[in-house]
């Protein structure tokens, strides 16, 4: 009989040991909490992972989790090599569509897109209740809030939609982002960000196909792999250097600002982050508000 996993990682242990330190036979993380405003170091086995995340009462083979697996294992070669070459030229094809399969996944496996998903609910829920609605269509919002209904919903798109993500990030321009200052990078419990300079419509400028588009993940705590919008960016390089501690800085704000909880580091300093949850304390609360329905 296979033994199933009690406590599910949305983040791969594998991926967070490259922010790591190694001791006593352990990979540790510095981590900073939002919620407590405090930071401690962290086995990597017990951080970005809960109890059952995925598990539906359905899926006794625990498919998802067999699935994400799936998907971490054709990743990881392909990782290590970008990690050793720093230039994903070198990468074949089929490294390059494990790569982008695995951003696709990390993007909406994690308890943040949850937590985003909860929230676009209740914030339609509140919306429509302002409407002359049948009874049965309110208590079916009702319980599309719940915890097993988001939950659900999540795995849903996790079996259904990566494809399709992957399939759109594929087509956007690679950029390699090489961080040449003493600061380093870091990264979080929801590592791949998205960022639009561009477009600033007050609805969707985030989306894969949106002009000016931009999706930031942390390699290491010295690369950074930017996938974005393919017309807008066609001029830039492969490869850009970090050499101003301010681009730094930016990145890892984004980490910040789009984790639920907890943010990793090699280094023990998070001034930044302090003084990110001082002056915007809803960065803070897990049960933030992320979305606006109007």
């Amino acid at each position: 009989m296979a033994i199933k996993a009690k406590i599910e990682h949305y983040v791969p242990r594998f991926y967070l040991s490259n922010f790591s330190i190694f001791q006593a036979k352990k990979h540790l993380l510095n981590c900073f909490d939002k919620v407590q405003g405090k930071s401690f170091r962290v086995d990597i086995a017990n951080i970005a992972a809960e109890r059952r995340f995925y598990d539906e009462a359905s899926d006794v083979n625990q498919s998802v989790e067999k699935t994400l697996g799936n998907y971490e294992s054709v990743f990881n070669a392909a990782y290590e090599r970008l990690l050793k070459f720093k230039n994903f030229r070198v990468l074949k094809k089929a490294e390059r569509n494990a790569i982008i399969f695995f951003i696709a996944s990390q993007e909406v496996r994690t308890r943040e897109f949850r937590e985003s998903l909860k929230d676009s609910i209740t914030q339609l829920s509140k919306r429509l209740s302002r409407e002359n609605l049948s009874e049965d269509f309110r208590k079916q919002m009702k319980e599309a809030q719940t915890d097993e209904s988001v939950k659900s919903l999540q795995v849903d798109i996790l079996r259904e939609q990566v494809p399709t993500y992957a399939a759109i990030m594929a087509k956007m321009k690679w950029v390699i982002m090489e961080n040449r200052t003493s600061s380093p990078l870091w990264t979080s419990d929801h590592p791949v960000n998205r960022v639009n300079f561009i477009d600033h419509s007050p609805y969707g400028s985030l989306g894969l196909l949106k002009t000016g588009i931009q999706i930031h993940f942390p390699l290491n705590s010295t690369l950074v792999l930017c996938l974005c919008d393919p017309v807008t960016f066609r001029h830039f390089p492969d490869r850009l250097e970090i050499a101003d501690p301010q681009n730094v800085v930016f990145q890892n704000s984004l980490q910040v600002n789009q984790s639920t909880r907890h943010v990793f580091s090699v280094d023990d300093n998070f001034a930044l982050a302090e003084r990110m949850i001082k002056d915007n304390p809803e960065l803070r609360r897990v049960d933030r508000k992320r979305h606006d329905v109007r």
